[in-house]
């Protein structure tokens, strides 16, 4: 991890520690779309119904973010870290040991509501103690990190039972919860000074109309995304190593399209990596609807891991740059909305696919297009 722009190294070791909870949260999360159809196979349960882990991790996620802001103005971040950190090790342990559909989804739910402190808190950070000019590099570095983890994830279900990507992240977990009770930090010892207020935030009408764009998008490309899976075996009848390997190639986009996100933000502008991941991301979308030869799939899923990525730095870094009064309340409205969103939008998607992947694909990414054209009156505004 290249964080030569941070000569602090207060900030180096606290950032580490924001980042590898980013990792440890986002272990599983792609690969659980991946190993569906086993989950099913070992459970004996149709791939339909072992997808809602999907809905039941992200939705207590997107509420469970909403908490932290609050939370955070109260008790030290160093308090809030740890805690949560401890009680997802815990709720992964016992997903790894659920052999019945409604524990799983029990877990899950554990898991989303004390993962979801991880990215406001750090967002929060960020904004706070870092300079504005590297902001847009430490978002894609942070958010890279997710990426990482989720290729170190589908690796894993290459190789080995499902039930260890969740063994893996517990441990991860325990170390954060104990490393972050005793680092030496002013940082962590710190609480968020911004007024805590929900229903307020929304009458700015610039942070307003970006939590909407946000919501919209969120939701049309989880849409797409958690799909892959059941996608790849029923329509391509791949195996589970074959699976991995385009899951694999999916994470290695995100990761690269999170940097040139960051670059793009910090050097171009917060509009222009909207523009060019939004666009990227409707294209590929669209693509994605028909039938090819194998070797062209997986270019396809990296085009919109790619332009999912750089959109995303794009609008996360614009987050970072309200005021200081509204940042602890966007950064857990980020997740809350993203979160919530994606869950709704799988869950909606799912009534379509079980008919058509190909057509449920092609509306999703004419949507994505039309959504191109609102970005000046919302991206640029706020620039």
């Amino acid at each position: 991890m290249n964080i030569s722009i941070l000569p602090d190294k207060e900030k180096r070791a606290v950032y580490f520690l924001l980042c590898l909870g980013c990792v440890t949260i986002s272990f599983n999360t792609a690969a659980i779309a991946a190993v569906i159809p086993s989950i099913s196979l070992d459970l004996n349960i149709s791939d339909f119904a072992v997808s809602r882990m999907i809905s039941f991790y992200m939705v207590p996620y997107g509420l469970g973010a909403l908490i932290y802001a609050p939370l955070v103005k109260k008790i030290s971040y160093r308090k809030v870290l740890s805690a949560t950190m401890f009680l997802y090790a815990i709720s992964c342990l016992l997903c790894s040991i659920g052999n019945f559909l409604h524990n799983l989804l029990f877990a899950r739910i554990a898991m989303g509501l004390s993962g979801a402190a991880i990215t406001p808190i750090s967002l929060m950070i960020i904004g706070d103690y870092f300079e504005k000019n590297v902001r847009g590099r430490l978002v894609g570095i942070f958010f890279s990190c997710s990426f990482f983890a989720s290729l170190a994830g589908i690796i894993m279900t290459g190789f080995a039972s499902w039930r260890a990507l969740f063994v893996v992240p517990a441990i991860i977990a325990f170390f954060i919860a104990i490393k972050s009770l005793f680092i030496k930090s002013n940082i962590f010892d710190d609480n968020q000074k911004g007024e805590i207020n929900y229903a307020k935030v929304f009458k700015d009408l610039r942070i307003r109309n970006v939590f909407m764009f946000i919501f919209v998008i969120s939701a049309l490309y989880h849409g797409v995304h958690q799909w892959y899976g059941v996608y790849l075996d029923r329509i391509y009848k791949l195996d589970k190593q074959t699976i991995s390997l385009f899951f694999i190639i999916s994470a290695i986009g995100g990761l690269v399209g999170q940097n040139v996100g960051g670059y793009l933000s910090d050097k171009k502008g917060r509009s222009l990596a909207c523009y060019t991941g939004f666009i990227i991301l409707a294209l590929s979308t669209m693509l994605l609807s028909g039938k090819y030869p194998i070797f062209i799939v997986p270019i396809i899923i990296m085009l919109i891991s790619l332009g999912w990525s750089i959109s995303h730095n794009g609008v996360s870094t614009i987050l970072t740059d309200f005021p200081e009064k509204d940042r602890a309340v966007s950064a857990s409205l980020n997740s809350a909305i993203r979160f919530v969103s994606g869950g709704l939008g799988f869950y909606l998607s799912s009534f379509f696919v079980r008919y058509d992947f190909g057509l449920t694909f092609l509306g999703i990414g004419i949507l994505m297009f039309i959504l191109v054209f609102l970005i000046k009156f919302i991206i640029i505004y706020n620039e």
